[in-house]
Order: structure tokens, then C-alpha cells, then sequence
């Protein structure tokens, strides 16, 4: 199940750097895709903002699985799903179209809670593994 959590990990902050990179060099083409009504020419320097912050999002995922540590992932993806979840209530709260707030970002969210939870929950095959073996577990505090 780890595997699932480190592919979303990676496919997410991919992708975020991806859409980072569109709002840092062409923020009108991609502005329309968020969910909410198009913003105006003068909104460019906000829509790159956004893009670098999109990256640096991409980024720090990328930093954690560099770690190679399942909790650390976990815990950084679950704290980066807030971000999607923002995104539906602006979208949202913005007479933007529920079907972008739930299916975008919404569903994004759920992608990475889900994620998250194969990283942060206790892995059954590897307990299993290790009691098969007669490896023993350290002595709790």
C-alpha cells in the first residue's frame, strides 16, 4: 500500500509544479481552469504568485520523498491537502462551478488524504513479514 502513497506523492507534486509553471508563464491561459470567473489582464502578477507558490508546494513534496521516509510524506501530503480543500471553498464562495470545486480540487484532496493515510498507517505486510521472520519488535517506552 506504500507504493500507492509514494505514487501519489510524486504524481502530485509533479503535477502542481506543472500547473505552477503554466501561472508563471502564460497565467491567462491556465487563470479559467481554477474554478472561478476569469480574472482580469491587470491580475497577472497575483496569477503568478500563485504559480510559484504552486512549485514550491511541488517541491517540498518532492524534498520529503527524498527522504525515503513514509512518515515524513505522509505527514507533508496530509498537511498539503488543506491546499485543495482551500481551493474548492474559493471556488465555491466565488460563483465558481461546484463541479470544478468537487471534481478538481476536491477530489484532489481525497487523492491525497488517501495517499497520506497508505504512508502514516501502520503497514500490515511489514508486521506480518517481521513476525514470520522471528524479528522482534523494540520494547515500548
Amino acid at each position: 500500500m506504500r507504493k500507492f502513497g509514494y505514487a501519489v506523492a510524486g504524481v502530485v507534486s509533479l503535477g502542481i509544479m506543472w500547473i505552477g509553471a503554466r501561472y508563471l508563464m502564460e497565467p491567462e491561459a491556465i487563470a479559467g481552469t481554477f474554478g472561478v470567473p476569469s480574472p482580469p489582464r491587470d491580475a497577472d502578477p497575483f496569477l503568478r504568485v500563485k504559480g510559484i507558490r504552486d512549485v514550491t508546494s511541488g517541491l517540498v513534496v518532492l524534498a520529503l520523498l527524498a527522504t525515503r521516509q513514509p512518515r515524513m510524506v505522509g505527514i507533508g501530503l496530509l498537511a498539503e491537502a488543506v491546499i485543495p480543500v482551500g481551493d474548492a471553498v474559493i471556488v465555491l464562495t466565488s460563483g465558481g462551478s461546484p463541479a470544478t470545486a468537487f471534481g478538481v480540487h476536491g477530489a484532489t484532496a481525497a487523492v491525497m488524504v488517501a495517499g497520506a493515510a497508505t504512508l502514516l498507517l501502520p503497514d500490515r505486510r511489514g508486521a506480518t513479514r517481521a513476525v514470520r521472520s522471528g524479528a522482534t519488535r523494540p520494547a515500548s517506552a
